[in-house]
């Protein structure tokens, strides 16, 4: 019997829990951003974008020792197996440790020829060095430390791990903070403020992560070196779809920096931090389905999974079009109200970026699907297509026609939405079992066609009313939020969805209810102490109270 739990309202308070972390650093990056790019050189700003993408190469060199951890902890853990476990820990942990020590080499050996990679002022030299130290350090520790990192995921215990962070995000918070406001405003104390946080955050976690899964362990004994051969083999199509990724994500500032200008480096960053926010934003929804999955192809249960799959996309797509239709209506006036005049580019940088996650969203669980299933290969071989034309797109749009961040943002609209769409899709749809007339019906026209009357709203009021301040563009976006909601309620919710919403309401209105007459609640009656009935079970009630 399958060990994962797969109930609604475990998964609902995962979510709701990375939904509030979520939230706080979209709020810290909103404020730094800003801060830094009013009082800060583009040359100096620049080096947070260009850091970032020679650290994003970083997984690489550890992507064939960790990329199948997760995913055979989780199915071992599923099928009740803690001696596979022990062995999949036991095995990669030296392995690891080994990646650790050669990571921290060559990154040391990067740092000091930093110079060679990318295009950097004299002044901003040792900044730079010191900056990449510090992240290569943080990450050769993080290393070994992933064998014993899947506890909170296996076992469904996000929230805890989202309160570890949230306290760790504070610490960093009030450290950036004393730095800039105590010493001097520097891009520096950005890295070394997450440095500190990471660091603190890994020696909270990793001893939390092997008590919630206590087969997480270390044993001399239990080293299968046959099961290592297996790991690493998953792990190295896993570390092509990583190179697929690291391109899509490292090379456009990259390129900007040496077919185009430092100012087109900070427009392509400037333009693509609401853009970057949007896996942050539905992550709440995924990240607690990732085990589900794999319990589910562990089982066979495909008739769920197909099921999963398509919820999943339409609640990705009604989250991410009630926040993307009034970003892109209202770029131009989010950017000047943001930057004023400083980066005029940035407006539609910001508007061709965030097509990207819409098309995505429709497919929020397709990648999840295929690792789930083992299906590596297929993943990292089109993810690979996928980013190698994003990649010859962007180099023809910026270097030959050189047309700067608006190039680079262009190439990959066009890469999503017509190379990932008729490679990647396909394949979702066959391993989730999933009809694409079943898509169509009940993932695409649920989500596109509300957003018909919504971005009409938003050009309207544009158009005939404007938005000069903070305040017109907050109320004009909650106008379209809600817009959107009621089309969504008219014709977007699906029969699951209502009886769902039925059952909250109902619960509810009794917890009200009973609070107001005086009467106990479950919890202090002793009910809620008692294990939830199977997932089945309760959607058989929470239907029977819907109706």
């Amino acid at each position: 019997m399958a060990n994962v739990e797969i109930s609604k309202r475990l998964v609902l308070i995962n979510s709701a829990s990375t939904a509030l972390t979520t939230l706080l650093n979209l709020s810290v990056v909103v404020w730094l951003q800003q801060y830094l790019l009013r009082r800060v050189s583009a040359e100096e700003y620049s080096l947070v974008p260009l850091l970032g993408a020679v650290m994003a190469f970083a997984p690489l060199l550890s992507m064939v020792l960790t990329g199948g951890l997760g995913r055979y902890i989780t199915v071992a853990h599923a099928r009740g197996d803690d001696d596979e476990v022990t062995r999949v820990c036991s095995t990669m942990f030296p392995l690891l440790l080994l990646g650790g020590v050669v990571f921290l080499c060559v990154g040391l050996g990067c740092v000091w020829q930093i110079e060679h990679l990318i295009v950097i002022s004299p002044e901003q030299l040792w900044d730079a060095r010191l900056m990449l130290s510090l992240l290569v350090v943080s990450g050769a520790v993080q290393l070994p430390a992933a064998a014993f990192a899947s506890g909170f995921i296996v076992r469904q215990r996000l929230v805890l791990q989202d309160m570890i962070s949230v306290g760790c995000q504070l610490f960093r918070l009030l450290l950036l903070f004393g730095l800039l406001f105590g010493v001097s405003t520097r891009v520096l104390w950005i890295t070394v403020a997450t440095v500190a946080g990471d660091v603190l955050a890994l020696a909270i976690a990793t001893p939390v992560s092997m008590r919630l899964l206590p087969a997480q362990r270390f044993r001399r004994a239990s080293i299968k070196w046959s099961l290592a051969r297996e790991l690493t083999s998953y792990g190295g199509w896993s570390l092509v779809n990583q190179i697929a990724q690291t391109a899509k994500l490292a090379m456009d500032p990259v390129i900007l920096n040496r077919f185009s200008s430092a100012a087109e480096v900070a427009t392509f960053n400037v333009g693509g931090l609401a853009p970057r926010q949007f896996p942050a934003l539905v992550g709440p929804l995924c990240r607690p389905f990732i085990p589900v999955f794999a319990m589910l192809h562990a089982t066979g249960d495909f008739a769920r999974l197909s099921r999963t799959y398509l919820r999943t996309g339409r609640y990705n797509g009604w989250v991410v079009l009630t926040v993307a239709v009034p970003a892109i209506v209202f770029s131009q006036e989010f950017m000047s109200l943001y930057l004023g005049d400083r980066y005029p580019g940035a407006a539609l940088v910001m508007a061709m970026l965030l097509g990207a996650p819409i098309l995505l969203s429709w497919n929020a669980m397709g990648q999840a699907a295929l690792y789930a299933a083992g299906e590596v290969r297929a993943l990292a071989t089109r993810q690979l297509a996928v980013h190698a034309s994003n990649l010859v797109l962007t180099l023809a749009f910026v270097a030959h026609l050189g047309l700067g961040a608006a190039g680079s943002a262009g190439a990959t609209l066009v890469a999503v939405l017509f190379i990932e769409t008729a490679l990647m899709w396909p394949v979702c749809l066959r391993v989730t079992h999933t009809p694409p007339s079943a898509w169509l019906r009940e993932v695409l026209l649920p989500t596109a066609l509300p957003a018909i009357p919504t971005i009409a709203l938003c050009v309207l009021i544009k158009w005939s009313v404007g938005v000069s301040s903070w305040v017109h563009l907050i109320a004009a976006s909650a106008l379209s939020a809600l817009s959107y909601s009621a089309a969504v309620g008219v014709v977007g919710l699906r029969d699951e969805d209502k009886v769902d919403l039925a059952a909250v309401i109902a619960k509810v209105r009794r917890k009200l209810g009973s609070r107001s007459s005086g009467e106990p609640t479950l919890a202090q009656a002793g009910v809620g102490s008692a294990a939830d009935p199977p997932s089945g079970a309760t959607e058989k009630k929470e239907a029977e109270r819907g109706s």
